[in-house]
Order: C-alpha cells, then structure tokens, then sequence
C-alpha cells in the first residue's frame, strides 16, 4: 500500500529523528561526511553516453567504435548474470543473503568494468578533448530537483565535506553539471573522485586513455573508508557518514554509512537489501547506530539531514 507524499515525508521526518537517539550523539563540533554518487543519483539519467559525445563531435568517426565497445560490455555483462543464476538460485531457499554473497558478485564484476574502461583507452574514444571541452560538455546535464540546494546547504555548515564518488569518466564532466546547477564546486570542502581521462602535457587534450580510480563498489567503500579517517584526522572527531546512491555498485557504501540514503527504483537493490535483512528506515548494527532509507527526493534527503546541518554557520572558504 503506497503512503501518499505527504505521509510518506511525515513518516520519514519521523524516522529521521529516531535516527539521532540511536546513532552517536551529535555536537555542534562533530564533523561530518556527505559521499554520493553522481550518474542517476544526482542527475536525472545515465551521462557516460553525454561524456563519449563530447569527444564524437570533434571526431564523428569514432561512433561506430563506441558502439562497439559498448555492445562488448553488455555482452560480457549478460553472461557474467547468466553464470551467477546458479549460485541466486542455491542461495533461494535461505531467509536472508550475506553479504559476502553480495562481495562476491560485486568482485566478479570487477573485471568487466576493467575490460571496460581498456576498450575505451584502446580505441582512443575520449581522445582530442580539452578539460574545458568537458566541462562545458558537462554544463547541458539536468541534476535530479532538489540536488543542488541541498548539496550547497551541507556545504554551508563548515562541519561538512563532501565528496562525489563516481565511476564516471571525467571529473571535469561532472564538475561543468554541478557548476552550470550553482553547486558551490569552488568550496574547499568539496571535491570529486572518479576515473579521469589522461592529458598529454603538451597540447593539453586527451590522449584516449582513461585512468581507472573508481572501477567498482570496493573503490567506493575504500574511498569513504579514507574520506573518515582524513576527517577524523583533520578534526579530531569521528565523523558522521552519509552515502548516497542508486545502484547495486552503492550498496556496501550504503550499508557502510551511518545514514545510506538510496534514491531509484532498482529492483535489484531493492531484492538485495530484503535479502541481507535490512529493512528501510530501521536502524540495525549492534548498536543500532546505522540506517538505510529509500528516497524519491533530494527534499526529502535535505528533510532527513535537517537536524545534522546547522542553520546558523557560516559557508567554506
């Protein structure tokens, strides 16, 4: 039975407080991490095609070749599924899936992407472009509403950071999406991490190789692992973390943070969640001091942070 809007923010406005009783107190000085991914999660669709166009309308005649890569990478994509049907279908008859079951799968996916992102350097399909290029290429994406407002409203409180984890293929990309939206990009608290393309030192364009920092969902989880400690370090206090994502490569991001905010329909998430146990908007861990909620809406995520932001601070130099 599907809660009306209203309900469902009252629910979550609800939840979002009980959340502060059960996990680590929170102080005016505690510090806090605010990671989220940026394709479907911040935007409103897929934007690699949109990255690999920035590049085709320089170089028409390397369409054919994009296609092809990405027809081998779904190819490769179906038979790794089809291979792991056995190993769902043992797994059936048990209550719930652990999530060394969910580890597993994620790593056999590992060498697909890696597979990927070769094909990509080999053909040379992001070659000749310039970071502005990108950029500007970046400035056309719609962000999900809402996104933007509340990325900049956790950037004014000076206790925040916030780090884009991506497996996007230009941190120049997303940067001209989130700037053309008035996100606060510039803000010392902010930054991005994704793969990237190589840059020759001479011309300034890239070369067509792309460099693989976040293949998959164990580069995102060591990413927010470093994201805490460099904080804990820098304030002297265990930070507060937030993950925000959409897919099955978010999901041990999502069940590593203190506050995992899944935004989507992935039915397949949804399925691995049941499964491992967790219900949405229940606190769980031996000390109940995490949570995973299921969004519609960046308003209902600045909702649910609300009483983790300040409202009185100042924004980051």
């Amino acid at each position: 039975m599907f809660l009306c809007a209203h309900h469902k923010a009252l629910r979550l406005s609800i939840l979002a407080r009980r959340v502060c009783s059960v996990s680590q107190p929170l102080t005016r000085q505690r510090p806090a991490i605010l990671a989220v991914d940026f394709d479907e999660t911040l935007t409103k669709h897929c934007t690699l095609a949109s990255v690999v166009a920035v590049a085709q309308q320089k170089h028409h005649d390397r369409r054919s070749d994009f296609q092809w890569c990405t027809d081998e990478y779904m190819k490769d994509v179906s038979a790794y599924e089809v291979k792991w049907q056995a190993t769902v279908r043992d797994q059936s008859s048990q209550t719930a899936w652990s999530q060394d079951l969910l580890n597993g799968y994620l790593e056999g996916v590992l060498p697909i992407e890696r597979a990927s992102l070769e094909r990509l350097s080999t053909h040379k399909i992001l070659a000749g472009v310039s970071r502005k290029e990108f950029q500007i290429g970046g400035s056309s994406v719609e962000l999900c509403p809402g996104a933007a407002a509340c990325i900049n409203r956790v950037l004014n409180d000076p206790r925040w950071r916030v780090w884009v984890v991506s497996i996007n293929w230009s941190e120049d990309f997303i940067r001209g999406a989130l700037e053309a939206a008035g996100v606060h990009v510039a803000s010392s608290a902010f930054s991005i991490h994704c793969n990237n393309p190589v840059f020759a030192a001479d011309t300034g364009l890239s070369t067509g190789k792309i460099g693989p920092s976040v293949v998959g969902a164990k580069d995102k989880v060591d990413l927010l692992i470093r994201a805490k400690n460099y904080t804990q370090q820098e304030h002297g206090g265990v930070p507060l973390l937030v993950y925000a994502g959409d897919s099955l490569t978010d999901l041990p991001a999502l069940i590593l943070a203190d506050i995992g905010l899944l935004f989507g329909n992935s039915r397949g998430v949804v399925e691995w969640c049941q499964r491992l146990g967790i219900d949405f908007g229940k606190p769980r861990g031996v000390e109940k001091s995490r949570i995973l909620y299921k969004l519609t809406s960046w308003d209902t995520a600045e909702h649910l942070l609300q009483d983790h932001i300040g409202s009185d601070s100042s924004p980051h130099a």
